[in-house]
């Protein structure tokens, strides 16, 4: 029988195959032993050594079974701050766009107002190009009467009266300024 056949036997026997290896580890399969020569060097195994063995399983398990309770326990903890993570940007971008829309509200306002203003800019602008005109147009004038009234001031001065003279030179001085 060769050790793949006696794995495979005591397998048939309730035998785990990790520890159908270690028990056959001290057989030699080049002599091709029997079943029975293999069921004596095994035979140690058997008893206390394979119950032993079983129980060492069985505490193995126990942590196996512990520690995958606590892999899920985080895995839960995980994914819950996971899920708060997810939510903190969610509320973090409602929060900004309320923010957003508060100023675009205030800047459609704010633009509102500053295109009355700049209305109001044009007009006075164009106000004031009037005003100038009018105020060149009147100085001319002013200029025109000022003129018109030193020529008519030199015509009344060459008159002979001194004291008409005195009252038009009053009168002319206090006309220029």
């Amino acid at each position: 029988m060769n050790k793949s056949q006696s794995i495979k036997l005591l397998e048939s026997e309730g035998w785990t195959k990790a520890d159908a290896m270690r028990a056959l580890e001290v057989i030699d399969f080049s002599t091709n032993p029997d079943e029975i020569t293999i069921r004596r060097a095994i035979s140690p195994f058997a008893g206390s050594e394979l119950i032993k063995r079983q129980r060492l399983q069985a505490a193995q398990k126990g942590l196996v079974t512990k520690k995958t309770k606590e892999i899920e326990l985080k895995e839960q903890e995980y994914a819950a701050k996971i899920d708060q993570v997810k939510k903190y940007p969610k509320q973090e971008r409602e929060k900004y766009e309320a923010e957003i829309q508060s100023l675009s509200q205030r800047h459609n306002i704010l633009e509102v107002e500053l295109k009355t203003i700049y209305s109001q800019n044009q007009n006075l602008t164009e106000v004031n190009e009037q005003l100038k005109k009018d105020n060149k147009s009147l100085k001319n004038l002013v200029d025109q009467i000022k003129l018109k009234l030193a020529m008519n001031t030199k015509e009344i001065l060459k008159y002979e009266d001194s004291e008409i003279r005195k009252a038009v030179i009053t009168f002319f001085k206090w006309t220029l300024g």
